[in-house]
């Protein structure tokens, strides 16, 4: 990365523009507001906050006495007017906390929060002054999350809104970061790297959120083999791509799979990504739940309960994201596999009755008692295909599986399972690093014998109406013979219904696709 006088633009997406400068922000003043950062209690450490506040008289250290500012975590003070005496319309004072304890982890909430503030005040650019103590030792990081912070806050679905909506969302279009002059070269670079990766995965997000939010009337299996096939080809050689239909599922025995397809007019279309990393290094497979409309199928739901089921390919656009960032940016990783298992539930005169008994690609037979547990139905062949044919190291199936989990974690936290203690512990330490909250949760083996004794081999639930999510989990189990395996439950966490916020916008949030890509570039493979 070269500066030209200064400033070098490192990242451009379509929600707005990055810029590094190395230049003093009060001497080259480019945008509308000036964000500070501010420990707790340690104004008098931040150069930029002192020179402010003695441009201004100090009016900035008043009014932040007047409102008890004091720095602590996600407080702000805002000052207005101030264009003659500092060259910007506001000032923008965004505390961190104790800096004993602030983590890099503290830095993508708090910054996503601040610039989510200043959008709502209708400004435009926003120059922020970085501190030394905030890039920490980790300067790739505290780009990457600059990136992240930018384009994720700015995250609106507002595709079906009218033109006078539309303007009511006022956007951040640019973000000009001020490194100090003294930071190296190395970490100049360091930086620049981190944001034009954290772009990147922006934009996986930003993708997998559309792709939740799309009404099922549009995203139906065809169009999601449709993404699939355009980020395989946009990745030119780095992707390929593979689609099964219906007939030669059923020539696989994928009876568990098609049984939940047989009721809508929809084809299923079973989809195999393949990302040709290095063969060197352990290869994983992602798979992703893909039902693109949950009706229930003939064990109906509620209206109420069906009203936001467009969600419930959420795992499948997990994956995709995941795809479009390693097509786009080449990471090194081993070779990785996704697989989505797209269809839809639907009730008809085709549809799969309780009570009808079906066999899966490993050849178990599973009583289906109620056709609304479809989920685990698809993913017991997209799991059974991956280690049959694919062969990878690790597994992990990303699915909005059940309500459950919402009851026991609420709607924010998704739920770790698996057959590999070590696996889960990484993946929960990344979650938590990334700012993507999840648990791990018990695989309670005597709950098993709750999914036997009927008819089949399997049950497809139990009827004890306690521990869903876990007997869900141990239902998947049964089609993982040896590989290490987690299946993460975010049907919850992909999906916000509530108020939004800076980190999780109403609709589809795109969980997973930050931890599990951080996980792909850093996770410990020998010990598992």
């Amino acid at each position: 990365m070269t500066y030209k006088n200064g400033w070098s633009i490192v990242a451009s997406m379509r929600s707005g523009k990055i810029t590094i400068t190395t230049s003093d922000l009060l001497k080259n003043p480019k945008c509308e507001v000036l964000l500070l950062f501010q420990f707790e209690s340690d104004s008098t450490k931040n150069d930029t906050f002192t020179k402010v506040d003695q441009k201004l008289g100090k009016r900035l250290s008043k009014k932040a006495e007047k409102f008890g500012f004091k720095g602590e975590k996600n407080e702000h003070v805002v000052l207005h007017d101030v264009d003659s005496l500092v060259a910007y319309d506001a000032v923008v004072v965004c505390g961190l906390g104790k800096k004993d304890k602030f983590k890099n982890s503290n830095y993508y909430p708090l910054l996503s929060s601040s610039l989510s503030k200043i959008a709502s005040l209708k400004f435009k650019s926003v120059a922020l002054d970085v501190l030394p103590d905030v890039l920490d030792d980790n300067t790739y990081r505290a780009g990457r999350l600059t990136a992240e912070s930018f384009y994720l806050s700015q995250y609106r679905f507002d595709k079906y809104k009218s033109a006078s909506e539309k303007k009511k969302n006022s956007i951040l279009e640019e973000l000009v970061v001020g490194l100090s002059s003294t930071t190296s070269v190395v970490d100049q670079k360091a930086f620049a790297k981190g944001v034009e990766f954290g772009a990147c995965v922006a934009d996986g997000v930003w993708m997998s959120r559309d792709l939740v939010n799309e009404p099922a009337l549009f995203m139906s299996p065809e169009k999601m083999a449709e993404e699939a096939k355009k980020i395989a080809t946009q990745s030119k050689g780095a992707i390929s791509i593979k689609i099964l239909g219906r007939q030669e599922c059923e020539n696989l025995g994928m009876g568990s799979y098609l049984s939940v397809a047989k009721g809508s007019e929809t084809e299923p279309q079973f989809i195999i990504l393949h990302y040709k990393g290095d063969k060197a290094k352990k290869s994983v497979c992602l798979v992703g739940k893909s039902i693109t409309f949950d009706s229930g199928g003939l064990s109906l739901k509620p209206s109420k309960h069906m009203e936001t089921m467009k969600l419930d390919m959420a795992g499948g656009a997990c994956v995709l994201g995941i795809f479009h960032v390693l097509g786009k940016t080449r990471l090194d990783t081993g070779e990785v596999y996704g697989i989505l298992p797209a269809c839809e539930n639907m009730p008809s005169g085709k549809a799969s009755r309780p009570g009808d008994i079906v066999y899966a690609l490993n050849k178990k037979s599973i009583e289906i008692l109620n056709t609304d547990a479809e989920g685990r139905l698809a993913l017991a062949d997209a799991l059974s295909y991956a280690e049959k044919f694919l062969k990878p190291d690790y597994m992990i199936d990303i699915a909005t599986l059940t309500g459950a989990i919402m009851v026991a974690l609420g709607p924010d936290i998704t739920g770790i399972f698996g057959n590999n203690e070590a696996l889960a512990q990484e993946i929960y330490k990344t979650s938590q690093s990334e700012g993507e909250d999840a648990w791990i949760m018990p695989m309670h083996q005597p709950y098993m014998s709750k999914m036997k004794g009927g008819m089949a081999d399997l049950k497809n639930v139990t009827g004890m109406g306690y521990g869903g999510a876990i007997t869900a989990a141990l239902f998947l189990s049964e089609f993982v013979e040896k590989t290490p395996w987690l299946h993460l439950d975010i049907a919850g966490s992909s999906f916000n219904e509530s108020e939004p916020t800076p980190t999780r916008p109403r609709g589809g949030t795109g969980w997973g696709i930050r931890t599990i890509l951080s996980w792909l570039l850093s996770h410990d493979k020998k010990n598992i």
